[in-house]
């Protein structure tokens, strides 16, 4: 499955940490940012760039030196908080 991050967010790095903005909202309610770690970022990036689900996850396993079942549950949780922010994937 290829993920694809809806347009109208992006990442950015400010003041020591990463955090995805919503760029269409209308600023009334004020939608706060979303703020991610760095490997939250990572993963961003590579669904940006139109990876799929297993060629994320075998990237972070080589780089990390974790289990597939690890990381596929920890991109899970990670989907699930873009979605409750109002992305689509």
């Amino acid at each position: 499955m290829r993920e694809k991050v809806s347009s109208g967010y992006q990442l950015r790095y400010a003041a020591g940490e990463y955090w995805i903005l919503d760029m269409e909202q209308e600023g009334v309610p004020y939608k706060k940012p979303l703020s991610v770690n760095a490997v939250g970022a990572e993963i961003w990036q590579m669904m940006e760039a139109g990876m799929g689900e297993r060629e994320i996850a075998d990237c972070l396993c080589r780089e990390y030196q974790v289990e597939r079942n690890v990381v596929l549950g920890d991109m899970e949780k990670f989907r699930e908080r873009l979605r409750e922010f109002g992305v689509s994937l």
